[in-house]
């Protein structure tokens, strides 16, 4: 029986190894620009992860929100995103929202996804105008020796119960509700 992927196998990180993945690719991002990230404007959130459809396991499956700021001059910021874009893009990444637009809020914006690990990172301008906010998103992973749980598919044409559901994560991925970075 096909259950749409439900059980397809997760990738295997421990939390530190998501969090060096995190910081390393933001790192990288950087140093495109010759920027340093502040280290105290770190935020970091491991959650339970859960599919599509609100399914959870107990197998210790996690995801990772990661936010950090860098000073940069308000003038740079495009310039600064621009090559982060090309950077993203010969590294795999599908670039899913992109902007220099001095009327929006924030004016300076690029969301990607992808690269080896299928990750999603978003880099924009932050009030105050003079820094750039770096948000990554991790898919779930499985801890390191850990059987991974099977999530059981529903019945082929039956009638869904509804059942209370978990909460999920938030709509839009580099938006978070108690997120100080925006």
């Amino acid at each position: 029986m096909n259950d749409g992927g439900k059980n397809d196998p997760l990738p295997v990180k421990s939390q530190e190894q998501a969090e060096h993945l995190v910081r390393s690719l933001v790192g990288s991002l950087a140093e495109e620009y010759d920027l340093k990230v502040d280290g105290k404007t770190v935020h970091k959130e491991f959650r339970d992860c859960f599919g599509k459809e609100g399914e959870s396991a107990d197998d210790g499956r996690f995801d990772l929100t990661y936010a950090v700021r860098a000073a940069l001059p308000e003038p740079e910021h495009g310039k600064a995103i621009r090559a982060m874009r090309k950077r993203l893009e010969a590294q795999g990444y599908k670039i899913s929202g992109y902007r220099e637009d001095k009327t929006k809020d924030p004016w300076a914006l690029m969301d990607a996804k992808g690269g080896k690990d299928n990750l999603f990172v978003s880099v924009e301008s932050y009030m105050p105008p003079n820094q750039l906010v770096f948000s990554v998103n991790t898919p779930c992973f499985l801890p390191p020796g850990v059987k991974q749980q099977q999530v059981s598919a529903p019945a082929p044409n039956a009638t869904p119960i509804a059942p209370v559901l978990p909460a999920k994560a938030p709509a839009s991925a580099h938006r978070f509700a108690d997120n100080p970075f925006g």
